[in-house]
């Protein structure tokens, strides 16, 4: 394969889309991003304005990606549509033999049996021979935080994991969009295929949810905990736990760089409003540098699009991260309406 050519449906950002940012860093890795769809010639008009205006990126626009599929040859994919959207672009792709980034989550619909619909897609990308992968980065910025903590996880392994996140959804909606991370990095260590127990919440204050269960596996059992903070502004908090060591996220707002801070206060526990606003520069011998997981991630998209002969089996951890984010779900739904 030379230059893979890849179309961008969901390239205007609105709240947390990240669609032009996977446009830009996959133009930066050296692919030709040709193409953008949307729902509306004026949607549409207004993301190929910004990519050109802020990346200096030419892109011809579609109202649609069925357009876009039919008119363009492509060889990938990124979906970075709402998730409402992910089954109906995910089968076009399929059918225009496009390999896939999808956004989290891969498929999620509280009306449908979402574990089926994803089984269904991803034996059909791997029966095709098509990559298919979900844009999940999280697992991406381990290797800084072993730089903080060398001795967090001895021989990978995994029995407590805590994160922090702050989504842009409130209530209810919080966990589809943050509980596929928190899974990522849960099986990043524990084996697919255990069981979801003692699932609890608790509502914390406006805007916040706690949430813990134990996941057990084959190898173990891993605790996991996640605080949800709902986050309209960026940069919003972030960070996470591997069995008791712990690093937050800091952005420098003049460069946007990431950094990671260990810690001693418990995610739980972390007063968000406390102390000025970061500035790095305070705080430099004590931080590390995360390397942009988003850039690291795509970059491993573009490796498996050119040897895609290497990557024709289904991704089971694709279908784990559906099946849990259902249970969680669904017992969160019969809490709150409980």
């Amino acid at each position: 394969m030379g230059t893979p050519r890849i179309g961008i449906i969901g390239a205007r950002r609105c709240v947390q889309g990240i669609g032009e940012y996977v446009a830009r860093d996959l133009a930066v890795l050296g692919a030709d991003v040709c193409a953008i769809a949307g729902t509306s010639q004026q949607s549409v008009a207004e993301a190929a304005e910004s990519l050109q205006a802020r990346f200096d990126l030419l892109v011809r626009g579609y109202s649609s990606a069925e357009r876009m599929m039919r008119d363009e040859t492509l060889d990938a994919v990124a979906i970075c549509s709402p998730h409402q959207f992910h089954r109906e672009h995910l089968r076009l792709a399929l059918e225009s033999g496009s390999h896939v980034l999808c956004e989290k989550p891969f498929v999620f619909d509280s009306g449908r049996k979402n574990l089926a619909d994803a089984t269904e897609i991803a034996e059909g990308f791997a029966n095709a021979g098509l990559v298919l992968m979900v844009n999940q980065q999280w697992p991406y910025t381990l290797p800084a935080f072993h730089q903080c903590h060398p001795a967090a996880s001895p021989n990978g392994g995994m029995d407590r994991l805590e994160m922090l996140l702050a989504p842009a959804d409130e209530g209810i909606g919080m966990i589809p969009n943050a509980m596929p991370h928190v899974l990522s990095m849960l099986f990043s260590s524990a084996s697919v295929g255990g069981r979801v127990e003692e699932i609890t919440f608790q509502r914390s204050g406006p805007g916040q949810l706690l949430l813990a269960l134990n996941y057990v596996h084959e190898s173990g059992e891993v605790r996991v905990k996640v605080r949800l903070v709902h986050g309209p502004v960026q940069p919003r908090p972030a960070g996470y736990a591997i069995n008791g060591c712990t690093v937050l996220r800091r952005i420098d707002l003049a460069t946007y760089d990431a950094f990671f801070e260990s810690i001693d206060t418990p995610l739980e526990a972390l007063d968000l409003d406390a102390g000025p606003q970061f500035d790095p520069s305070d705080h430099r011998d004590a931080l590390v540098p995360v390397e942009d997981p988003l850039r690291l991630l795509l970059a491993d998209f573009i490796r498996r699009i050119e040897t895609p002969e290497n990557w024709s089996n289904v991704d089971d951890r694709i279908l784990e991260n559906v099946r849990v984010l259902d249970d969680v779900y669904l017992a969160a739904r019969i809490d709150f309406d409980g």
